[in-house]
């Protein structure tokens, strides 16, 4: 095995944390991603005991944890992914308190990658504000989690300040902060920034977390393999290539009404494509 495959705890909403996260390992997944929300690990309520019987949970399954923080109405319940890094106002400092939270969550569970995004460039903000604030956040977060053994890792998000690959390369060359990259591969389809299999290869020594997805040339929308234009063979081929040994977790936040019959069919599309 190279890739350790996971799955995404948005993409079993309507199933318990540790009931999914069993089922995963029953299916042979080897690693998950959890999304702190309202129906796992609620930020708001969840005790560091809590937290930490889930870490001791998945440890005792054979299971790696990536720590997610995409949850789309964490903060703000009438908006969404807002506030974020950029915003203008105190807003800021409060997705960066969530973020440094979830920081220490990462010991707490014994995930070694905290990934997340710029957000959207907010109303008033110019675009060098916009990647001053985003810099000193990094270099805020990254501290905090080198403490930890922890890294952080920033994923491009289609309509982000930060929204391909090349666009972090650029972040990074002006501000080396201490963050790495998550790679959604559908998210290069979507943007337009190229075939996955070449982003990848261009940045892999810089990727710590891929997120899996299928998605339409132009269109955000992950989709179950097969569903979209993604080549996975080509994929695979080049995760293998590269002898990537990084967590890899599908994202199907938008079938977790079919989990139960979706995650066995996409471990063993996984196997038959040569991802694991």
């Amino acid at each position: 095995m190279v890739l350790k495959l996971g799955y995404n705890s948005n993409g079993f909403s309507s199933h318990g944390l540790k009931e999914g996260i069993s089922m995963l390992a029953d299916y042979g997944y080897s690693a998950v991603a959890i999304t702190p929300d309202v129906g796992h690990l609620d930020p708001r309520y969840s005790t560091p005991g809590d937290v930490r019987a889930i870490g001791t949970f998945c440890r005792d399954l054979g299971m790696d944890v990536v720590l997610e923080s995409g949850a789309r109405f964490a903060l703000d319940p009438r908006r969404k992914h807002r506030p974020n890094l950029l915003e203008v106002d105190e807003g800021r400092d409060i997705r960066l308190k969530y973020l440094r939270h979830l920081v220490e969550w990462c010991d707490l569970l014994g995930a070694k990658v905290l990934s997340f995004w710029s957000g959207v460039v907010p109303q008033g903000q110019t675009t060098e504000g916009a990647a001053g604030r985003l810099a000193e956040a990094c270099e805020n977060l990254g501290n905090l989690a080198t403490r930890y053994g922890a890294k952080i890792a920033l994923e491009p998000e289609p309509d982000h300040f930060i929204d391909t690959a090349e666009s972090w390369k650029k972040f990074c060359g002006k501000f080396s902060p201490p963050v790495a990259l998550a790679l959604d591969v559908g998210h290069c389809l979507a943007t337009g920034e190229g075939e996955p299999e070449k982003v990848l290869t261009k940045y892999a020594t810089d990727v710590v977390s891929l997120q899996l997805d299928d998605m339409v040339r132009g269109d955000h929308c992950h989709l179950a393999p097969g569903e979209g234009d993604l080549d996975w063979p080509a994929l695979s081929a080049t995760t293998q290539s590269l002898n990537l040994t990084i967590p890899a977790c599908w994202e199907l936040s938008r079938d977790s009404h079919r989990f139960d019959t979706l995650a066995p069919e996409v471990a063993a599309f996984s196997r038959k494509v040569g991802l694991i």
